[in-house]
């Protein structure tokens, strides 16, 4: 009869041992047991926006499926500066190519999705940009979340014209 303790003990142990992790912190670590949730993907994707303690102003924002894409143009009136921050959040995806447009002038760049920081591209005042992800494939999971604020110059960071090729290939 005293086996019966001593294995019931045994497989607790197990069991408990069976639930350590060697992951590597990565938000997407154990994704595949749990599945993709879009609450959780929101929460992450505003704490990506978040990391930037800048004063600033929302002026619109916005949580696409991936699947739908972006399509958006934004107003830039006046003479501050406006910042798109951009994040993606998804399992399915590692990037998608976001395409900004302000008149003939065109820059692509790479969104990685699940980064633990957005996207903050500095947009001059002028005339509307136009930013666009193509839309994934019917049934992807994920969410693209942004917003379009105005700031003061003085917060303006790195580069100063998203649409200007800052460094990088025209």
């Amino acid at each position: 009869m005293r086996t019966r303790p001593a294995l019931a003990l045994l497989l607790a142990a197990a069991a408990l041992a069976g639930c350590t992790s060697t992951g590597s912190g990565s938000p997407t670590d154990g994704a595949a047991a749990r599945g993709w949730e879009p609450d959780d993907a929101l929460q992450r994707a505003d704490r990506a926006l978040d990391t930037d303690d800048s004063t600033l102003t929302v002026i619109d924002r916005n949580a696409p499926h991936v699947a739908s894409g972006m399509n958006a143009t934004f107003d830039a009136p006046g003479s501050k500066p406006y910042r798109l921050d951009i994040t993606c959040d998804s399992y399915e995806v590692t990037h998608l190519t976001l395409e900004l447009t302000r008149g003939r002038s065109k820059h692509t760049r790479e969104l990685p999705c699940g980064a633990r920081e957005a996207q903050r591209l500095n947009i001059p005042a002028g005339p509307p940009v136009t930013a666009t992800i193509t839309p994934t494939k019917t049934g992807t999971t994920g969410l693209i979340v942004w917003r379009f604020l105005t700031l003061d110059q003085q917060e303006v960071q790195g580069c100063e014209d998203a649409l200007g090729h800052c460094g990088g290939p025209a």
